[in-house]
């Protein structure tokens, strides 16, 4: 019995880090995304507005 319940224990940890592991991962992912994205986006629109005043000063 005590060998049943040194396996059911290891089983039962191993899936609960494996799933944190793969929540956290999945949150970090779209954390990078969100960040990698948005900085992307911010950088356009300073380079278009930059643009813009640089036109508009020639005119």
């Amino acid at each position: 019995m005590n060998t049943f319940m040194a396996i059911m224990s290891q089983l039962f940890w191993g899936v609960t880090v494996g799933a944190l592991t793969s929540a956290f991962s999945a949150l970090a992912k779209g954390l990078v995304a969100i960040v990698g994205i948005g900085g992307m986006g911010w950088y356009g629109f300073k380079y278009h507005r930059e643009r813009r005043a640089r036109i508009d000063r020639k005119d």
